[in-house]
């Protein structure tokens, strides 16, 4: 049972640590019809892991500042898919991810004994990408390549390797001890940009590609092992790119004798109001 905040606090500074599972939703993979970059595109494994580092300011009983630095890897494969269409087009990608970010906390609602407490979260973010891929045992960098055409002087450029993100999502805090708590969250991304997985638009020229940019770029962009004609689709532009982790993260607060004191600490003001999630 949960019942509603109430107590003020002095500000307060919390360093934390934290790892994740981390999970691509785009346009390989997924569902068996074409997605939305929904939990149903979501191909368990092809689940891979992130690492962070951050800062929490807590302002008040209520608001918190947050800044966070990630390490993560994304994958997907159209080998894991049901999705016909896609299991024949058989592009895969992997790749690194930096992230930093910054997002602001507000806590909703905190357990009777005031060990738990429940948050949403929300703020903006800047990441950087490069997605690979593995052909006949070598691994390629598919930005260098331009899969879609982007380096065949037609009309189509070279994407950016850089863009922003929009974190979001919920967690809940536990309390260890005067100064560490544990957090648990679902923590997603929201990006502007489509090429996280290389593949975004519709097919380049073969034959074109094939005489600017030799056999390997012609592979690497269709390997369906048929022939694709110019034009035809390739990936689905109307959504972009998501990711998501599942982390858990330890905090602890620098100078202060109680870092949950006004979180967690219960002064009696009469009965609460009580939640449930």
């Amino acid at each position: 049972m949960w019942g509603a905040m109430s107590l003020s606090y002095a500000q307060k500074l919390d360093v934390f640590a934290g790892a994740s599972s981390s999970h691509f939703l785009g346009d390989l993979g997924g569902k068996a019809v074409i997605g939305t970059n929904d939990l149903q595109d979501l191909d368990l494994p092809s689940t891979r892991y992130g690492l962070t580092l951050g800062t929490r300011l807590r302002l008040n009983k209520t608001f918190a500042l947050r800044a966070n630095l990630w390490y993560a890897r994304l994958a997907a494969s159209d080998a894991l898919t049901i999705n016909k269409d896609r299991q024949v087009r058989n592009l895969s990608f992997f790749t690194r991810i930096w992230e930093a970010d910054a997002v602001a906390e507000i806590n909703l609602i905190h357990s009777r004994d005031r060990r738990k407490a429940l948050y949403v979260f929300g703020g903006v973010g800047y990441f950087n990408f490069n997605p690979k891929t593995k052909y006949n045992g070598t691994t390629y960098a598919l930005h260098d390549i331009g899969t879609e055409g982007q380096n065949l002087g037609i009309g189509k450029t070279p994407y950016a390797l850089s863009a922003l993100c929009f974190p979001m999502g919920m967690g809940v805090k536990v309390n260890l001890s005067t100064r560490a708590y544990l957090t648990f969250e679902v923590n997603g991304r929201k990006t502007t940009t489509d090429y996280i997985d290389d593949v975004s638009t519709t097919y380049a020229d073969p034959y074109l590609m094939l005489a600017q940019q030799g056999q390997l770029a012609v592979d690497l962009s269709n390997r369906s092992g048929q022939v694709v004609e110019a034009g035809q689709q390739r990936g689905d532009s109307k959504n972009n790119d998501s990711y998501f982790f599942f982390s858990v993260a330890y905090n602890h607060t620098i100078g202060a004798n109680n870092h949950l004191e006004g979180l967690f600490k219960r002064k009696h003001r009469g009965p609460d109001r009580c939640f449930s999630f």
